[in-house]
């Protein structure tokens, strides 16, 4: 992480937080913990820092799991208006939302499928086959939820087409996305080229693998091809297989990031295994993130699914 640009405020303050942060708080970011929030997923406070925690939370057509919210039209439904000012009204609105039910991080849009599968079981969350379509109405969307301070999540990084096997299951692996250079820079990635582009401060990755190999390994170099990324990796929701996703750009396992990160990150930076910087790193991207979307200001709720009447 570089801060540059818009970013350079944001990098600066999460350097003053992150430089007094213990090896043990830094990991302590990098795993999501069970708090009865209510939130999908939860990172723990650091009170003596002044950090609150961070909710993580579904999603694409409203908030997920709680009441006294609106159910928006889903991603398909935006795809078929090709209304760019509709996507970012719609986006304002889910921000908004978010925001008041004290969601730090919206797990949406989506723009992984790329509809190979025609039945594929996200292909709804999407706003459309077409890439052109999808990163323009995605990249509206992102700047809409982020426009009221709450975080998107761009979902799901890559070649996530089908829910059949699409996750580890035993012996069983995930299903794999084979796709060439050519096709992937065209088609695949064009959609999460323009989400970077819009400014989001977070990317998950999904189940499957990407040719043959569980594709997190590719976070830091496709996720993060463009300098004006800043923000952090989020892996999908027990997506987390190896100790050796965090050397190669993952920042953050969610749920949790058991048996895996934890006490193994800890324990690898002191024998020498990890580099301290890189667990430095994925602590930088996510304080940063927090302070380029200014959730550490007063009128952001606590972290949280509240009741807003």
């Amino acid at each position: 992480m570089i801060g540059g640009d818009e970013w350079a405020d944001a990098f600066v303050k999460a350097k003053g937080m992150v430089d007094q942060m213990t090896l043990e708080e830094k990991v302590s970011l990098t795993s999501g913990v069970d708090l009865k929030s209510g939130c999908s997923g939860s990172i723990g406070a650091i009170p003596r820092l002044g950090f609150p925690g961070m909710c993580l939370n579904d999603a694409g057509n409203g908030v997920r799991a709680t009441d006294f919210v609106s159910g928006f039209a889903s991603g398909i439904g935006v795809g078929a208006s090709w209304n760019k000012d509709l996507a970012r009204q719609r986006g304002v609105a889910l921000g908004g939302e978010n925001k008041r039910k004290g969601v730090n991080i919206m797990l949406g849009p989506v723009v992984g499928p790329a509809w190979t599968v025609v039945k594929g079981g996200r292909n709804w969350e999407g706003s459309s086959a077409d890439p052109y379509l999808s990163g323009a109405l995605s990249a509206e969307t992102i700047q809409g939820i982020q426009s009221q301070n709450v975080i998107t999540s761009v979902k799901h990084f890559i070649g996530n087409e089908q829910e059949l096997y699409r996750s580890l299951n035993g012996d069983v692996q995930a299903v794999s996305s084979n796709i060439d250079d050519k096709t992937m820079h065209e088609l695949y990635l064009w959609p999460f080229q323009d989400a970077v582009k819009a400014g989001t401060a977070n990317v998950m990755c999904s189940y499957n693998r990407l040719n043959q190999t569980y594709e997190k390994i590719h976070a830091q170099t496709k996720s993060r091809s463009s300098p004006s990324c800043q923000g952090f990796v989020v892996s999908d929701w027990g997506a987390l297989h190896a100790f050796a996703d965090a050397p190669n750009g993952l920042d953050m396992g969610m749920p949790n990031a058991n048996p895996f990160w934890g006490y193994n990150l800890i324990n690898a930076v002191k024998n020498g295994t990890l580099s301290e910087s890189r667990v430095t790193d994925m602590a930088m991207r996510i304080i940063a993130s927090w302070y380029h979307l200014k959730q550490n200001q007063a009128d952001f709720p606590p972290p949280g699914i509240v009741d807003c009447r």
